[in-house]
């Protein structure tokens, strides 16, 4: 059987193995328009702080041969009837079963003068690249546009170099479309203690150039902000072009069954670029973070193989370190209207939790708080009960008040080693 993965990210890699766990006579052929070989993504702002080496970005494959990897190749067509894929060198693939795990992009910032050579989005390992020559060639100030978890996390890295770093948000607080207003105000705080300008209400009107280069953003209402890079930190967008090329819209996201099967016959999804069941929406949505990816890359991989079997949904959840101060989030955080019902605390310490239910049942979590030495199993098990549409009563502790702890529930704060796309 000839398998064919568009993408070798964490939903690629993951469908990879789990082609090969079931099918031991798989031919499996991994294409991505990257340079390099799958890296692990999460680790970028960590590498470009000078927290982690770039040795720890390798993600290993099995060594028997069946996946072949092919890098730099982009894929610009679909055909569904005579099942090939067409690559941007003209070269044509065929296919028995094909994967997307196309990914998504950092979305663009709609501004006159973005196309400046110092402006740059945060999203893949030649990103980082190109930022960190900016600061070894003398950068000294930035202005990271955005205020989401790319945004966030930039932001951070960039003052652990050493650089002048203003953030500049639109709404009225960092993380916005991750948690509550709250929780961003002390996102804020806790940024601003790390050296981290903090400005809100800022809308972008045009990167200022000279002889080419970004020498200042315009925001609307006529401010200006002198800087040496800018980094796009808005947050992402699907890619599903490539599903395009067939006749499928896939501009808000790649459409999906519960087998994770593209309306295409023998073409599968997985990952950042789909619209997968929420299980705490309870419907579609996208959910573009690197466990979900993983998830489904292995759930599409098995059904590729002939495994009969549904994907249960994936759940949003983000962490970030700031400082001593660590961020953890899952599920529905900011409800709108309708049955939800919200329950916070705050300590004397600074932390803070919130609680979101429905009828009831556990859809959403926030949890803020310094370090401690609380167990780290806990923040996976609140994770866990929102999955299974628990009630507060049936969480052997109280999510508001006790001790939660940090880590167990997406990937680990700190840059450790990660052995696998699994990161077990």
């Amino acid at each position: 059987m000839r398998y064919v993965i568009v993408g070798a990210s964490a939903a690629g890699l993951a469908a990879a193995e789990a082609v090969c766990s079931v099918d031991p006579a798989a031919e499996i052929t991994l294409l991505t328009d990257e340079p390099h070989p799958p890296y692990c993504r999460p680790l970028i702002s960590y590498v470009l702080a000078g927290e982690a080496p770039e040795t720890l970005y390798s993600l290993p494959l099995p060594s028997d041969g069946r996946i072949r990897i092919r890098t730099g190749e982009r894929a610009v067509g679909l055909d569904p009837v005579e099942q090939t894929v067409r690559l941007a060198s003209g070269e044509s693939l065929a296919y028995d079963r094909l994967l997307l795990a196309t990914g998504a992009a950092s979305k663009p910032l709609g501004i006159p003068g973005e196309d400046a050579p110092n402006v740059f989005g945060f999203r893949t390992r030649a990103d980082a690249e190109a930022i960190d020559r900016e600061v070894a060639g003398g950068a000294r100030r930035a202005a990271v546009l955005g205020g989401g978890l790319v945004g966030v996390k930039a932001a951070h890295a960039l003052a652990r170099r050493g650089l002048e770093v203003t953030l500049c948000i639109g709404s009225g607080a960092p993380l916005s479309q991750v948690v509550n207003p709250e929780a961003g105000r002390r996102v804020a705080e806790a940024l601003e203690t790390e050296g981290i300008r903090v400005r809100t209400g800022l809308r972008p009107a045009e990167i200022v150039r000279e002889d080419g280069r970004a020498t200042a953003v315009g925001f609307e209402g006529g401010e200006a902000l002198p800087c040496d890079l800018v980094v796009r930190g808005k947050g992402v967008e699907p890619r599903g072009e490539l599903l395009g090329t067939a006749g499928v819209d896939a501009r808000q996201g790649i459409p999906v069954d519960e087998g994770l099967r593209t309306p295409l016959p023998n073409v599968w999804a997985a990952g950042d670029a789909i619209r997968a069941y929420d299980v705490a929406w309870g419907e579609p949505r996208l959910n573009a973070i690197w466990p979900a990816a993983v998830e489904q890359g292995a759930a599409a991989g098995r059904s590729m193989a002939g495994c009969d079997e549904a994907y249960p949904g994936s759940l949003a959840r983000n962490s970030v370190k700031i400082g001593p101060w660590h961020l953890v989030s899952a599920g529905i955080t900011r409800p709108p209207e309708g049955p939800f019902e919200v329950r916070e605390a705050e300590d004397p310490k600074g932390g803070y939790r919130r609680v979101v239910l429905r009828d009831g049942r556990l859809v959403g979590f926030v949890a803020w708080g310094p370090d401690g030495s609380a167990p780290p199993s806990r923040a996976g098990i609140v994770i866990a009960a929102i999955r299974r549409g628990a009630t507060l009563a049936e969480l052997p502790f109280d999510p508001l008040f006790d001790r939660i702890g940090w880590g167990g529930f997406a990937f680990p704060l700190a840059p450790p080693p990660f052995p696998s796309i699994h990161g077990r």
